[in-house]
């Protein structure tokens, strides 16, 4: 069956572009195999590459694909010398180590390696060391390397940093939906962190909506492909291309207005915690140190503070029990008179910095198990300096 269709050409390579948020344009295509029976009715790729492992020639199969993907895009590339192509390998050509043979099909081209992204589902393939041979011999002829379908597996954690590719593809299992995923979305971020730490942009696939895109992008998220941005298609002109920036151009709006309306939000919150900053200290002027109890009217009145403590700026020490508005909780207890506030973020940076004032990211409280925020300003009373916090309930 599959040697008829290759005779017949019933087997044809679409494209789906992968874009650039921050840079504005179509980064990549992805290589993706369609075919047609006789009836010309579409046959699913996952059966046309299964029914090649049966009639025992996926690899000439796989070879012929990829070399229709080159021929495709030797147009492309003419056009924008720094688009890439991304073209997969099926797991059972690198198992039996073959798929050697493309490095040379690539030369006659004349298509430079580094245009190429070799694409890999690596959590199917069991031998580690079978697999980082494979892209050893790939990257050491200057192709680029990806690992496709990332986070479906645990293992998959463990290889990153041993294989090191260029690129890392998240599975659309954690892209979907999760603005409204909490665990995809840690997912999602942790596996950004990870592959930039080892020096890989990150791909969110398949995403289907902009709040999806808009959450991605949010978790640092390189790059995207998605039917968002545009389907597989059979080739691109520049009409396509120009519909596709636009959707490029409306995220990075929708991006930019996100980003501003967080500054704006931070600075509220700043100018509020400031005029508040200026009530607590005309009011321990007036009573003194030796007394906190004042201040528990500011914590009546506003009820986004839960929590006020001041600390020594020299020792980090702290005055005074913490007066809180929050009950307490078996593993959250408000600190007391004399902690040693040495190694919060929101002491050390404050003291050792030029800085009159800070606002700390959202975290859990020790005292009340909130999520809350702490804004810290240096204040100079009494001929002593202190720092004084307002825990801020988000």
């Amino acid at each position: 069956m599959i040697s008829d269709l290759i005779h017949n050409k019933q087997i044809d390579i679409h494209f789906q572009p992968i874009v650039s948020i921050k840079d504005n344009r179509v980064f990549a295509y992805e290589a993706l195999t369609r075919s047609i029976d006789r009836y010309d009715e579409p046959i699913s790729p996952l059966y046309l590459f299964e029914q090649a492992k049966k009639e025992d020639i996926a690899s000439k199969l796989d070879e012929y694909v990829r070399e229709l993907a080159l021929l495709k895009f030797q147009t492309y590339l003419e056009k924008d010398a720094s688009l890439l192509l991304f073209v997969k390998f099926d797991n059972s050509v690198i198992e039996k180590e073959q798929g050697k043979e493309f490095i040379s099909t690539v030369y006659k081209y004349n298509i430079p390696p580094k245009n190429i992204v070799v694409s890999i589902k690596e959590e199917k393939i069991r031998d580690t060391h079978l697999l980082k041979s494979f892209i050893d011999l790939y990257k050491k002829h200057g192709f680029l390397v990806a690992l496709d379908d990332f986070g479906t597996a645990y293992g998959s954690f463990e290889r990153l940093e041993y294989l090191r590719p260029e690129i890392v593809k998240v599975d659309r299992s954690l892209v979907y939906n999760v603005q409204n995923n909490l665990i995809s979305s840690e997912l999602l971020s942790a596996i950004a962190n990870m592959s930039h730490n080892v020096g890989a942009l990150v791909i969110a696939e398949g995403v289907e909506h902009k709040d999806e895109v808009m959450a991605s992008l949010l978790k640092k998220i390189d790059l995207f492909q998605g039917f968002w941005f545009s389907r597989v298609q059979e080739s691109f002109n520049d009409e396509k291309i120009h519909e596709i920036g636009k959707s490029i151009e409306y995220i990075a709006r929708m991006y930019k207005e996100h980003i501003c309306h967080e500054m704006d939000e931070k600075r509220a919150v700043i100018q509020s915690m400031q005029r508040l900053m200026h009530t607590v200290v005309n009011l321990l002027s007036k009573n003194g140190m030796d007394s906190l109890e004042p201040l528990e009217s500011i914590i009546a009145k506003n009820r986004k503070i839960e929590a006020i403590y001041i600390i020594e700026e020299q020792s980090g020490v702290q005055l005074g029990n913490t007066l809180i508005h929050s009950q307490e909780k078996h593993l959250f207890k408000p600190t007391k008179a004399g902690k040693n506030h040495l190694l919060s973020e929101y002491y050390f940076i404050l003291k050792e910095s030029l800085r009159d004032e800070y606002l700390s990211n959202p975290y859990v409280s020790r005292a009340s198990g909130n999520v809350c925020r702490t804004y810290a300003q240096k204040v100079s009373m009494f001929e002593d300096n202190y720092i004084v916090c307002f825990d801020i309930v988000e």
